[in-house]
Order: structure tokens, then C-alpha cells, then sequence
């Protein structure tokens, strides 16, 4: 593996070690077919229909964008970065990080404005957050379907605790659809038993007693059906229902015995470097996007001040640095994985890197890991002349700490923080070459972008319904290379 393509996959795992379908804790989406080894990439959004074990809550609906790799090694399916260890007609073995959807907040859980839960809600003065977990997994492959066994720890404090499950399931494959009916049985250590479902002694009121666990389980069934619309476009729904043993339905915090799923996806395939591959080289050589890929790669050094300005105004060219006197540097590495998104003469492109925070007096500076995909258009008429580029980023971000500017908008409204955020980036930059007249400076380019975190105005739980976020402008320097 060449140390370009290192660069990108470290940068990636980094991003989901220290972070990590739609993995809700009684949500299975299964948008994507386990044996899919394509290669290939994949950007969608999922949304979800689930109803609450807990007091005080109804049905919860959440959005998610998805981000998906189905290599033969590697595999990233937005909140779980895995490696393929071992993986044949009869055994696939997995080591996998992932982010689990759990828990709820003092702010109303999926709510579409973030407000504070009222005093005689159930659940006040509680909060209970998502976990980032290691494990790993074991299949059987055979006839009568996919048994597989698997174990994951909580690996950043969250609640110190572990899980285990056990699945069968068997994909039903037909021209363009497929059906995967699945069974699953859960079982919760007493730390991440208590974590979910428990009442601490601080927490205890009258209404509320307090209220200790120990190793529980869950168990449900469900099933997924997968359609291919078009070529590159894929259309998923899941259903499923899980029941709680009784430990968990006698908490003075849970009311429902058993609880309801339903997920929806849709999933664009965006890499057309495979079939371009294969038609270019002999079709006996595998294809590997990380190894023998013909797109081009791009490097980004980046630095900016943060603004106090939103977003929309900040594309309106009202740009400044009118913040809180806090930085950013950032370094980015980027892979074209198609010239034509959605058909159109748009360049699709992946996209990972580091920035540190500069914190001035508020805080020690701080880490941040983004991950997105980018679109890139650079036909303008002028750019005959002097190519010129647009883009426009979505993806992750996660930061060691909250930066203080989002911090002191979240006082002022009341609302929550997280360190894992939706991403945004849109740039807008020029050739050096063509504008100095320097060949060898043609592929690279200089320009002004945006860099921004939000919580998507708090419909999201996968960003802990956070309502607001921070802007950084940034000049920066790009350049491209085969």
C-alpha cells in the first residue's frame, strides 16, 4: 500500500478510533448487503422511526446522513469502521470501532428544537450519552443463513461496560431486490445495564427511586428489504421489534415491555473507478481503491480565524473574523472517486484530515478529525483560462474538546454541546499556475473556504440534537497529483 493511500485510510480510522447503517441500539437498518465487496463508495441518509422505552417519551424520529466503503479488507459504514480479518465462503472473522446510538438528554430526545424537558418530565436532570465501542465478530455462513456472535466495550468512559449479541440472518437475493429477515439476542453488562436503564442515588427522587441492575438482555426480530431504483441508486426499509427482559421493565424509568423500529435509506454508489479500472487494465487484476486506483489525489493546508457570523451570511460574502479570536490550521487529504455525480460534470471526492484549535486563553488547544464527502465543479467559462474550482463538503467532524465559541452559544440559548458534529465545507479557489503564468503550479490552487460544524438545527441524535455550532474562515492551498 502506497504511503498516499496509508495517509488516507490512517486519517479515517484515527477519525472513527477516537469517534467510530444506522446503528441505533433498537435500529437496524442493514441498508447494504453483507456480502457486498464492491469497493465501492457510497453517500446517502437514513431516517428513523422508533418507539421510546422511557418514561415520558413517545416515538422518536431521527436523520442521518450515511457514508459508506465496502471494501474486501476495509469497510466504513458511517458510525463503524471495521477490517475484513478473515473472510471466506464459510467464516468471516471482523474487528470493528463503532459509535452506539443509546441513551437521552435533559434536552427532549429527538427533538426538532433542542428545548430543556419540562420539570415534571420523567426523565429531568438525566442524561445518559452514546458510547464508542471496540469489539469484534464472528459469522457462520451456511444454507440455512448468517449466524454470527459478537462482543464490543465501551472504550471512552462512557459507562465502562460491554456488550454481546448473537444474530442469525439469511439475504434472499433476486434481480434487483433483496429480503434479509433477522433475529437477534441482546445481552448488557451490569455496568452498561445500569448506565441505560438504571437510576443513581443522586438522581432519585419520590417519583423516581433509585434503581440498580445487574447483567440483563433484550431480545427482537425484524426484517430488511433492499431495492435498486437505478444503477447507482439504492432504496432500503427496515422493520423490527425488540423486548426488554423484566429487570429493565420494572426501572422506574421504562414503560414499554417492547418497542417498534422502522428505518428507511437511501444510498447513492458514487465510485465508477472500479468499472473504469477494468476497462483500462487487464480484468484478471483486482481493482483496489486504496492500491491501483487511476483518480487523482489532493492535499489541503488550511488556516483561518473563527467568526461569530452564520453561515448563510458568511456565503453571502459577509466575511470576517468577528469571533472569539480563536484559530484553526488544518491539513486535509482527499481521492477523486468520480468525474460525474449523479451524471452530471460534478467530481465527486473523499475527504479526510486533521485540524488543530487554537483556543487562545480559554482552553488548552485541541484536536479535530473530519471525514466527509466532496462534490467539486470547475467548468466554469473562464476556466480555459484560469481553472477555476467550487465545492461544497458534507461529513463528521469530532473534537478533542467543544470549541469555546460553540460552548458560549450553547450557554446563551440553553441548549447542548457535542463534540461529534455534522461537517460542512465549501470553498471556492483558483489555479496558482494559471494565475502566475507557472506550469508546474497549474494542479495546484489557492482559495477560501468555510469551515463549519452544526448539529443540523437539533433533528439529529447521531449529533446529540445539538441546536447551533461555529464557523472558521480559512485561506488555504491545494494541490492535486496522479
Amino acid at each position: 500500500m502506497s504511503l498516499k493511500s496509508k495517509l488516507l485510510l490512517i486519517t479515517c480510522g484515527s477519525l472513527l478510533s477516537s469517534v467510530a447503517q444506522l446503528t441505533n441500539a433498537n435500529v437496524n437498518s442493514k441498508g447494504l448487503d453483507p456480502e457486498d465487496r464492491s469497493g465501492a463508495w457510497s453517500l446517502g441518509a437514513g431516517y428513523a422511526w422508533q418507539d421510546s422505552p422511557y418514561a415520558g417519551e413517545n416515538w422518536r424520529t431521527d436523520f442521518m446522513p450515511q457514508f459508506i466503503y465496502s471494501g474486501e479488507d476495509f469497510y466504513f459504514d458511517t458510525t463503524q469502521l471495521g477490517w475484513h480479518v478473515l473472510d471466506n465462503d464459510d467464516w468471516q472473522v471482523d474487528g470493528f470501532v463503532s459509535y452506539y446510538l443509546n441513551g437521552y438528554n435533559d434536552h427532549s430526545f429527538y427533538s426538532s428544537t433542542g428545548e430543556v424537558r419540562d420539570e415534571d418530565d420523567p426523565l429531568k436532570g438525566m442524561d445518559r450519552s452514546s458510547s464508542f465501542e471496540a469489539g469484534g465478530r464472528v459469522i457462520y455462513k451456511t444454507d440455512l443463513g448468517r449466524w454470527s456472535l459478537s462482543a464490543s466495550h465501551d472504550i471512552n468512559g462512557t459507562h465502562n461496560g460491554a456488550r454481546a449479541e448473537a444474530e442469525w440472518s439469511k439475504t434472499f437475493r433476486w434481480d434487483l431486490l433483496q429480503l434479509e429477515p433477522w433475529v437477534k439476542f441482546n445481552s448488557y453488562s451490569r455496568e452498561t445495564a445500569n448506565y441505560y436503564f438504571g437510576v443513581r442515588d443522586s438522581e432519585a427522587l419520590p417519583t423516581r427511586p433509585e434503581y440498580a441492575l445487574d447483567a440483563t438482555h433484550s431480545y427482537g426480530a425484524g426484517v430488511a428489504i433492499r431495492y435498486t431504483v437505478f444503477e447507482q441508486h439504492h432504496l432500503s426499509l427496515s422493520a423490527g421489534y425488540t423486548v426488554f427482559s423484566d429487570e429493565i421493565l420494572e426501572s422506574p424509568i421504562v414503560t414499554e415491555r417492547g418497542v417498534t423500529s422502522v428505518a428507511f435509506n437511501y444510498r447513492y454508489q458514487l465510485d465508477d473507478s472500479r468499472e473504469r479500472y477494468q476497462r483500462s487494465h487487464n480484468s484478471s487484476e483486482p481493482y483496489n481503491f486504496f492500491t491501483n486506483n487511476p483518480n487523482p489525489w489532493s492535499y489541503r493546508i488550511a488556516y483561518g480565524c473563527t467568526s461569530d457570523t452564520s453561515l448563510n451570511k458568511i456565503l453571502r460574502l459577509q466575511i470576517n473574523c468577528d469571533g472569539d479570536d480563536t484559530r484553526l490550521a488544518s491539513l486535509f487529504v482527499s481521492r477523486r472517486v468520480t468525474e460525474t455525480l449523479l451524471t452530471l460534470p460534478i467530481e465527486g471526492w473523499v475527504t479526510t484530515g486533521v485540524a488543530r484549535r487554537f483556543e487562545s486563553d480559554y482552553h488548552p488547544n485541541f484536536w479535530e478529525g473530519v471525514f466527509a464527502f466532496k462534490a467539486i465543479f470547475r467548468q466554469f467559462p473562464w476556466s480555459d483560462t484560469v481553472e477555476t474550482r467550487f465545492g461544497v463538503a458534507e461529513g463528521i467532524s469530532y473534537a478533542q474538546r467543544v470549541p469555546n465559541i460553540e460552548t458560549e452559544r450553547a450557554v446563551e440559548r440553553d441548549r447542548r454541546t457535542s463534540k461529534f458534529l455534522n461537517y460542512l465545507d465549501f470553498s471556492f479557489d483558483a489555479s496558482i499556475g494559471d494565475l502566475f503564468g507557472e506550469e508546474s503550479l497549474d494542479s495546484c490552487f489557492v482559495g477560501f473556504s468555510v469551515h463549519h460544524r452544526s448539529g443540523i438545527f437539533a433533528a439529529s441524535n447521531f449529533y446529540s440534537n445539538v441546536y447551533g455550532g461555529s464557523n472558521v474562515n480559512t485561506l488555504y492551498v491545494e494541490c492535486e497529483r496522479y
